[in-house]
């Protein structure tokens, strides 16, 4: 991601770089695979969400139309996705003084921010380094469930795929990890699963 001496890098920041290219690719992939399927009009209903536990970490609802998979992300602790739909979702966490460290070893964490916006512009900016960014939103801070929480949604171009694909990313801070919720679809179908979307980000709650 950054142009710095490979003997100033720590071996963790490779793994995290190759899991973050392995993601784009593979939802490269994911997103282009399906694009003449038709959704019918049977199935769950958007609204009808179940709530699960992850690692006893966090829990959060997921739409029962979403169903768990592992080929998304290796890096991420829960993974689900909707061929019919067009709909993917994965959260990724990971230890706050662990990415600190790696980043001010690299001279690239900014003290004037946060951790989780510094988590926030890292994160945008492996995606950014892999795609196309076409249009993105500005950052709008929150509160989610009591935790700090910074959303952006975007749009982006990616090689191989005609289409546009839509991404609505969510950061939290929790006591000890920062989380990152993304989820995306087609831009065509962004509008239909915005809210959805929302819905999820805005129910992730750790667990006590």
């Amino acid at each position: 991601m950054f142009y710095i001496s490979a003997a100033r890098i720590p071996q963790n920041f490779y793994m995290r770089i190759k899991f973050a290219l392995l993601f784009i690719l593979i939802l490269s992939f994911t997103a282009c695979k399906n694009f003449g399927t038709n959704e019918s009009e049977s199935g769950s209903k958007d609204d009808d969400f179940s709530t699960l536990q992850i690692n006893n970490d966090y829990q959060i609802s997921i739409p029962r139309f979403m169903n768990g998979t592992t080929g998304l992300n290796e890096e991420a602790s829960l993974q689900y996705q909707s061929l019919l739909k067009e709909a993917y979702l994965i959260i990724i966490d990971e230890p706050k003084a662990g990415f600190e460290e790696v980043f001010r070893d690299l001279e690239q964490y900014d003290d004037k921010l946060s951790v989780l916006q510094n988590y926030r512009d890292a994160r945008l900016q492996i995606l950014a380094r892999t795609t196309n960014i076409t249009k993105k939103s500005s950052s709008i801070s929150s509160k989610m469930n009591g935790l700090d929480a910074e959303s952006i949604e975007l749009d982006a171009k990616v090689n191989g795929v005609n289409d546009e694909i839509s991404y609505f990313l969510t950061f939290i801070e929790g006591g000890e990890q920062v989380y990152m919720i993304m989820a995306w679809t087609l831009k065509d179908k962004k509008a239909e699963h915005k809210k959805t979307f929302k819905t999820i980000a805005e129910s992730f709650q750790l667990i006590d």
